[in-house]
């Protein structure tokens, strides 16, 4: 990855993190579905992904085990600025201590998360984030992110 490249990740990082939920879109056979979700974003090997904790259950859950596509979208409600992406969700296996240093990295970017971890069933999921669109005033071009 070049200078250029690994600034334009720092850039999108520096606008993910002005949010802390994000309607998350998923699909199955029932149809297109989507949900307002706490996330935390990270990089891993130069790439970007959302942590985020699911219901256990859960449509959500379940369209992401049959189809792990999904598509997300932060937005103020100011049409001159919004990030939208998509990516591959996966349910990491992990031990308890896995699990808890995950939620404890979503709640320090996501502290509303917290009632959520702690009183409902819920799983960590990582978005691995294959494209990104971050819109930050109009007349100007879009940051533009792939990651294959």
């Amino acid at each position: 990855m070049s200078v250029a490249e690994r600034a334009d990740v720092e850039h999108a990082l520096w606008a993910l993190r002005a949010y802390d939920t994000t309607a998350l879109a998923t699909v199955s056979d029932s149809g297109p579905h989507v949900a307002g979700v706490f996330f935390a974003p990270e990089t891993e090997d130069g790439r970007i992904q959302l942590l985020l904790a699911v219901l256990d259950r859960s449509r959500k859950a379940a369209d992401m085990a049959a189809d792990s596509r999904v598509a997300f979208m932060c937005s103020p409600g100011n049409p001159s600025r919004w990030i939208q992406g998509w990516g591959t969700a996966t349910r990491p296996e992990l031990d308890d201590a896995g699990r808890l240093e995950m939620f404890r990295r979503l709640i320090a970017h996501a502290p509303g998360a917290r009632q959520f971890v702690d009183t409902l069933p819920v799983h960590p999921v990582v978005v691995a984030v294959r494209e990104l669109k971050v819109v930050e005033v109009l007349g100007k071009p879009p940051l533009l992110l792939t990651f294959d």
